[in-house]
């Protein structure tokens, strides 16, 4: 199934930038989005993000998949496989990596997405709906989970960015799966954590419904970035293009 893409990562008020993004398409022209971000407490932050994120990319866009299992096979043991090479480099440097991710994938008409810590994938479906499709690993996510604090409180928790999980910081992870169709969805957003504790759902998901892709993807990173852009803000937005052949 076509699609279109737009992505961009901004720093913030931040002195770096730690997160790392890419869209990248391979040989049977099958898109793969991924976010990291570098969980920023770890010194060697923005070299695990954009090491996992390059070795994805570089990987994804030689390859062909005989089918949906073959290729979300692939991607999983492929994250297994990053999150075990970084462990080892960082207990052999004894030098900390950690970071978040959160990858979409399709073929033909099906869609994975993999993701572990604070990074969000959005589904939007044709009839408007926009739903979180990844599992938060983190201390809020739990609370909000629990129905002990609702989202709007988890926004100004004081342990808000305290991970349970994160790639590169344990040998054995548990790797978060959502399998659908993607002919149910008009779009897919995956975004860091910059972009959810500045802005809610309803004003994203207005923004991308009237915009063209690239100046939404603009469009929310400066919004985060007016009000108050307190982290690094990455987003990428894959659209469905359902036979319609605009970029919007």
């Amino acid at each position: 199934m076509p699609l279109v893409y737009s992505y961009n990562s901004n720093k913030g008020r931040k002195l770096k930038n730690e997160d790392a993004v890419s869209v990248v398409k391979n040989k049977q022209g099958e898109a793969l989005a991924i976010i990291c971000d570098g969980v920023g407490s770890h010194s060697n932050a923005a070299y695990s993000s954009n090491y996992i994120v390059s070795t994805l990319e570089k990987d994804w866009q030689n390859l062909t998949f005989a089918n949906f299992n073959n290729m979300k096979n692939w991607l999983y043991d492929k994250i297994e496989k990053l999150n075990k090479e970084l462990f080892e480099k960082s207990k052999s440097k004894n030098k900390k990596m950690g970071t978040t991710i959160v990858a979409v994938a399709t073929f033909d008409d099906q869609v994975v997405v993999y993701n572990i810590g604070d990074s969000r994938a959005y589904g939007i479906t044709s009839d408007n709906e926009m739903s979180v499709v990844t599992i938060e690993d983190s201390f809020v996510g739990a609370l909000i989970h629990a129905g002990v604090i609702t989202e709007e409180e988890a926004k100004t928790h004081p342990e808000k960015h305290v991970l349970t999980q994160a790639l590169a910081t344990r040998e054995r992870i548990d790797l978060h799966t959502f399998i659908d169709d993607l002919s149910k969805y008009d779009y897919f957003l995956i975004c860091s954590d910059g972009l959810t504790n500045m802005l809610d759902e309803e004003e994203i998901k207005e923004i991308i419904r009237q915009e063209e892709l690239s100046i939404a993807v603009e469009k929310l990173i400066n919004l985060s970035v007016e009000r108050g852009g307190v982290d690094n803000i990455s987003v990428a937005i894959l659209k469905n293009l359902r036979g319609d052949n605009s970029d919007k």
